[in-house]
């Protein structure tokens, strides 16, 4: 079978659309539709339900999706070494990362990054900690840029440690306060996260058990911001976030100094491809340290 299916498959799939598929992979609609009939012929069986107005995968489908991934991985892990050993460093790195790290962290990294390596492709996609590693696992991602909070079988390197607090209202009467306790969060109306965007908040949970008076949910840091600074509630957010703040609010540091641990995580350091593994060595031994020391 031609990998070009299995990759036209696994884009279909990921962009729920094969005239999305076509266009990122830049071939044309009736090609991609071809590439999926004939994997189906392959196989024997149905791969995607398709209809007017929508496509989704079969059950079927989603075992082979899994394997498709790991062929399409082993190809370009192949391809990436085959570069390496010519001494030609290519390839893409497909990175996921939240959106504090987006914003502070990555665009530094991979700026300097690209000046050694303008041949390495980096993806970036923003993805909440609750599903960096299972796009990992998957081989949607390559690497994930988070918490070291991560389920067995996969590999961490720190890079940060970033300290937590809470933004609230200039009029919150807890404004004029230099620091806050977690004991004080009792007292006051909560702004929740969405599940899977709520790490910071069970960190805290694990460390000291108190109960939220939850007001409020939301579903990004900037609605928690804007909701602390327009209502009496308050929102957990690290220190990496608060350059720019309206100041409308303030952020206090927890008395307790909670703190939530960076860095890069992959399944396997070792038998990551060329690419990935330059990424992680550039870390390692360019971003300066007083980079990240100001975090802390």
């Amino acid at each position: 079978m031609s990998i070009i299916k299995y990759r036209a498959f696994i884009k279909v799939v990921e962009q729920n659309s094969i005239t999305k598929a076509a266009k990122e992979l830049c071939y044309s609609q009736p090609a991609i539709s071809r590439m999926i009939d004939s994997l189906e012929d392959d196989i024997g069986f149905a791969l995607l339900n398709r209809n007017k107005d929508s496509i989704t995968i079969t059950e079927n489908g989603k075992v082979i999706l899994k394997y498709c991934y790991q062929i399409v991985e082993g190809e370009d892990a192949l391809q990436a070494a085959a570069n390496s050993i010519k001494g030609l460093l290519k390839g893409d790195i497909k990175i996921g990362a939240f959106n504090s790290m987006l914003i502070r962290i990555i665009p530094y990294i991979i700026s300097e990054f690209v000046k050694i390596h303008p041949n390495i492709n980096i993806h970036l996609q923003e993805v909440a900690f609750g599903s960096s590693w299972k796009k990992l696992q998957n081989g949607s991602i390559d690497a994930a840029f988070m918490n070291d909070d991560i389920p067995n079988g996969f590999e961490f390197y720190p890079l940060v440690k970033d300290l937590l607090g809470v933004v609230m209202s200039i009029n919150h009467p807890f404004a004029s306060q230099s620091k806050i306790s977690v004991d004080n969060l009792a007292e006051c109306d909560f702004i929740m996260p969405q599940p899977g965007w709520d790490a910071m908040f069970h960190l805290i949970a694990k460390q000291k058990n108190f109960t939220p008076n939850i007001k409020y949910h939301v579903a990004s840091d900037n609605a928690g911001i804007a909701m602390a600074a327009n209502t009496t509630g308050v929102f957990i957010i690290s220190k990496m976030h608060t350059d720019n703040l309206p100041n409308t609010v303030v952020f206090l540091l927890f008395e307790e100094k909670f703190y939530r641990t960076l860095g890069i995580c992959v399944k396997s350091f070792k038998e990551a491809p060329p690419a990935l593994k330059a990424l992680i060595q550039f870390i390692k031994i360019h971003i300066p340290q007083n980079y990240f020391d100001t975090f802390i």
